[in-house]
């Protein structure tokens, strides 16, 4: 712009110098002033434009600076958030990949523990259903198994006794009443009756059995006021009471182990020469002596029956363990032993009383280690 005005100033003084003549001197000054004085009012707002220009170009300039170092900063920072966020997706891509990890791992824990849960079942249902077998078939051999026992003990060189079954009976005795055993004791019969009921609670079964017989033998002489009712070794445990009286009678409930011991009772009271003369207090002392003999048997029967089905919930346990140390329990058991006991042991333990009992007060009051004399 200044080069403009600058090229107008020439034209103007050329002007001066090569047309002096022309229109007069005075004019052209005059004129040549005002063309002057316009152009040094145009040079001075270009300047004064030039300036402002200036001033705005350095303003721009420090903001340029300004917007590049924020920019600059801008960059940084989304390159920093660029890069976390890179991070948190390949941290999140490993925590998806984890939880789709652990999802697997716990449906196939799921579908173990689904099918352990049906393996345990089954395995309780088959052992349930052996048992069930177990017990049916007991329980249907029951009264052959109990005639068949009472025969085998009756016949012994030591006893003796004159016995009848239901299909060989006394006369007198008719279909109202047909025991299952009988032993001629004294003049009188001893009634022994084989009771067992899969369809009803055996406790029920039991007091309707024991009113039935006391019924059926009511007014009858020639029936021992003591009958026994023998139900399978099992059934013993179901029941809280295993006497009653019915009608003048006394009932026993007992297993079939508590059999021998009964009739070996039976036979020391037919030894006694006077046993017919003895008072009817001495007759029940003796009467009590065996029931409390044949209670013991049962007492003893039903102890063992639960002691062992606290071993097998012992067992169904230790099959939970891992299966590592299920191997080692088994390596471990295939290398045990069954315990021995010497014949002559047990034959001095059962002959001699007094044997029994030392041995019982040794465990009792064991004697001590060391010799307090020395």
């Amino acid at each position: 712009m200044e080069l403009i005005v600058i090229f107008g100033i020439g034209i103007i003084i050329f002007l001066q110098v090569v047309r002096p003549s022309i229109s007069g001197k005075k004019q052209d000054d005059e004129k040549l002033n005002k063309e002057v004085g316009s152009l040094n009012e145009q040079l001075s707002k270009e300047r004064s434009a030039k300036d402002e220009l200036s001033g705005k170009s350095k303003e721009l300039f420090a903001r340029y600076k300004d917007l590049e170092a924020d920019a600059k900063a801008v960059q940084y920072e989304r390159d920093d958030l660029k890069k976390r966020v890179s991070d948190f997706e390949a941290r999140q891509e490993s925590r998806e990949k984890e939880l789709e990890d652990n999802i697997v791992q716990l449906n196939a824990a799921k579908k173990s523990l689904a099918e352990e849960r049906e393996r345990v079942i089954r395995e309780d249902e088959e052992r349930q259903k052996q048992a069930l077998e177990t017990r049916d078939r007991i329980w249907a051999e029951h009264e052959n198994t109990v005639v068949s026992l009472l025969s085998d003990i009756c016949k012994k060189p030591q006893y003796q006794f004159t016995t009848y079954d239901n299909n060989d009976l006394p006369e007198g005795f008719d279909g109202k009443f047909k025991p299952d055993f009988m032993i001629d004791f004294l003049g009188q019969y001893i009634v022994f009756d084989a009771k067992v009921s899969r369809s009803q609670d055996i406790k029920i079964y039991i007091r309707e059995q024991v009113k039935k017989t006391a019924e059926k033998a009511k007014g009858r002489s020639d029936i021992y006021a003591s009958i026994f009712l023998v139900v399978p070794t099992d059934a013993i445990s179901m029941l809280k009471e295993h006497i009653f009286f019915e009608n003048g009678f006394t009932f026993f409930i007992v297993s079939p182990e508590g059999l021998a011991p009964i009739i070996s009772s039976l036979k020391k009271i037919t030894n006694y020469e006077l046993a017919e003369q003895f008072d009817p207090q001495e007759r029940e002392n003796i009467v009590n002596l065996i029931a409390k003999l044949d209670y013991h048997v049962n007492e003893r029967n039903a102890w063992d029956i639960m002691m062992a089905q606290k071993g097998v919930d012992v067992i169904e346990d230790v099959e939970k363990l891992h299966p590592e140390l299920m191997q080692e329990v088994e390596l471990k058991k295939s290398k045990m032993r069954l315990p021995t006991f010497k014949s002559s042991d047990i034959k001095r333990l059962i002959s001699s009383k007094e044997e029994r009992k030392k041995v019982v007060q040794e465990l009792t009051k064991p004697r001590a280690a060391i010799d307090l004399n020395k």
